[in-house]
């Protein structure tokens, strides 16, 4: 079952970082127990969180600051390597979208792993001069209620 937007429990906990520029929260245990684990490991020399559950459908999210790059350029550089590491077919067009009123433009891409199909959307939020990059589930509600939790500070 899901909770309404902005109702999370107890047990959620703030992801902030000074300077990062978004900030969210996300549960410390996943509605089906499984412990999240958070990786701050720089994508490149880009500043990034990556949250996922065990199983890496429950949860997961990452999210990477761009610095000086507009979304459309962002998708011109994944696509290739997405391309190369699935298939041309198994990504989505960009598109502009929005989230919560702010401009915004998606994506997608999906692959099997071995008999499991993933799936992922990307959402590109153009905030002054960078693009913040967010890769989720979308089959996973949970996914969207840590998303609906996202706030800019930059």
């Amino acid at each position: 079952m899901s909770r309404a937007v902005g109702s999370e429990s107890a047990d959620w906990r703030r992801f902030t970082r000074g300077g990062f520029g978004v900030e969210f929260s996300y549960p410390a245990v996943t509605p089906q127990g499984q412990a999240v684990e958070q990786n701050d490991e720089p994508f490149r020399d880009y500043a990034r969180v990556h949250l996922s559950s065990p199983d890496r459908q429950e949860l997961y999210l990452e999210v990477v600051r761009f610095h000086e790059l507009a979304p459309e350029d962002e998708y011109l550089s994944h696509r290739p390597f997405l391309e190369e590491r699935f298939d041309a077919d198994s990504i989505t067009a960009l598109t502009q979208t929005s989230l919560r009123g702010r401009p915004a433009w998606t994506y997608g891409f999906g692959w099997n792993e071995g008999d499991r199909a993933m799936e992922r959307s990307v959402l590109l939020l153009r905030v002054g001069r960078d693009t913040f990059r967010i890769i989720y589930d979308p089959r996973s509600d949970l996914n969207t209620e840590v998303i609906a939790t996202l706030t800019i500070t930059a």
